[in-house]
């Protein structure tokens, strides 16, 4: 006879979670027994929602046991601790606690119980899960997959970066009985991190985008990242399908790895879903035919844009064909598209337009947006920073990029000491109609634009995710709005 508590429901009548069950499923210590229902989780108590349970968790740069009564007061029904607390501290947040109906729970480590949590969790239900992972586009092909399956099914999919030992919990931890799909992104740095996550997850269908060299000074070398992405196709089931790139050789490879069937797709001649006849419309995305196992040739079109999204719209379709839809569901899945913010977004700027790339970069999708930026109308502005975690490769693929950035732009801005190798290859490739800048920061950056950019121009800003890019797309789009430049 089990000694699990039984199971709880909020007062709606949905499945939830209380303080001794999380004691139970954490291995914890029920320091306070609240009355109120848990639904979800967060780690940080600036966002978190009415209702969840706040795990304070230690990080490099703050620690989530400074913030368990701003917690309380943002409306945490629990609370999960990894540490002791001062007497009197620990005293007060009991009466705070209590008087607010909320459940204190201390475990030995914060993040296993987290993990352990959601674990539990997910085998209260029973939604196929796809996992998708990858060194590039891991996000945009969630999206697409999302958005595909959403043609028939209500689809829970991981928010924002939620692809880690943190991130992929916290997702897990939303699903609820109206979720028939879960679609999760999964990352890594090194391997056995995705083996971890699918443990929790417990994927049928697994897609596999690429290896690249992204994040090879933590991982090692090609092969250490190709053997932890492959992690995702060894978990699947016996039932379960293997979507993978044919066009990468290290990807299409991994097909020997899982004893689920297998998918390719790609643009490949040999893949089992495919694209032909690819052609921009320019801002209104994407147009090919598509062909699936068994000789069908079907028109689709994607509102994404750029080459790179037919190749996301494809692994949708081999999710698709994997899971049961036919044909005209997914085309009329992949017309969805797949948009995700600071994702080859394509934003207004007054006189002008920003193609906004600037979540993350790695030499791959760089190439993709520059290509994609040629492809737009008007003068091609590139606003490019450094991209990290490239190891003992970076210095070339720096070059390699400012090459790209000589044959396919007008103007060419590299933010950062760091980045100089992008300036160096474009000088090295170009003749003199292309202008190459450096400057030191966003902020030299914004100055310099405001007095270069022309009306009609289109401006990719694009560089890894620490290089903040992202706020420099803001103030350009005020600029350009007539609003002025927010401060950095």
């Amino acid at each position: 006879m089990s000694d699990a508590p039984s199971p709880v429901h909020s007062a709606a009548g949905e499945p939830a979670l209380d303080g001794p069950t999380i004691a139970h499923a954490t291995g914890g210590r029920l320091l306070l027994e609240g009355h109120r229902p848990v639904r979800g989780a967060c780690v940080d108590s600036r966002r978190l929602r009415p209702g969840e349970l706040f795990v304070a968790l230690p990080g490099e740069q703050t620690d989530g046991h400074r913030f368990l009564e701003p917690a309380v007061r943002a409306g945490a029904a629990a609370l999960l601790v990894s540490r002791d607390l001062e007497e009197d501290r620990l005293s007060e947040l009991r009466a705070m606690a209590a008087e607010a109906g909320v459940s204190v729970i201390r475990v030995e480590d914060g993040l296993r119980a987290l993990q352990a949590l959601a674990a539990e969790w997910r085998s209260r239900f029973s939604p196929l899960v796809v996992g998708v992972t990858g060194s590039v586009a891991k996000t945009s092909t969630k999206e697409a997959v999302a958005e595909t399956l959403t043609e028939r099914w209500r689809v829970l999919r991981s928010e924002g970066n939620e692809n880690n030992e943190i991130g992929l919990p916290l997702t897990l931890l939303r699903l609820g009985p109206e979720h028939e799909v879960a679609v999760l992104e999964m990352g890594m740095y090194v391997p056995g991190e995705i083996a971890l996550l699918a443990r929790l997850a417990r994927p049928r269908v697994g897609v596999v985008t690429a290896v690249r060299a992204t994040h090879l000074s933590r991982a090692g070398s090609l092969d250490a990242i190709e053997r932890g992405k492959g992690e995702l196709v060894e978990a699947l089931p016996l039932d379960g399908t293997a979507v993978l790139n044919a066009d990468d050789a290290r990807v299409r490879r991994m097909a020997a790895r899982t004893r689920a069937r297998s998918l390719g797709y790609g643009f490949d001649a040999g893949a089992d879903v495919r694209a032909e006849a690819v052609e921009s419309l320019g801002e209104a995305g994407m147009r090919f035919v598509l062909h699936l196992p068994g000789g069908e040739r079907l028109p689709a079109t994607t509102p994404s844009l750029g080459r790179h999204s037919v190749h996301n719209a494809l692994a949708a379709a081999a999710v698709g064909l994997a899971v049961g839809l036919d044909a005209p569901t997914i085309v009329a899945g992949i017309a969805r598209g797949a948009r995700a913010p600071h994702r080859s977004t394509l934003l207004p700027a007054g006189e002008w337009r920003i193609l906004d790339d600037s979540y993350n970069a790695a030499p791959d999708s760089m190439a993709a947006a520059l290509d994609l930026l040629a492809s737009l109308p008007g003068r091609h502005v590139a606003v490019l920073g450094e991209m990290r975690e490239l190891g003992e490769m970076a210095a070339e693929a720096h070059r390699e990029v400012g090459r790209r950035a000589a044959a396919t732009t007008d103007l060419l801005v590299v933010v950062g000491a760091e980045a100089a190798g992008i300036a160096e290859g474009a000088r090295a490739e170009s003749g003199p109609p292309l202008g190459v800048l450096e400057v030191p920061d966003r902020e030299a950056a914004l100055a310099l634009l405001a007095e270069r950019l022309r009306p009609g121009d289109t401006v990719l800003v694009k560089a890894s995710r620490g290089v903040q890019l992202d706020l420099l797309v803001e103030q350009l789009a005020a600029l350009g709005s007539g609003s002025g430049a927010p401060r950095a």
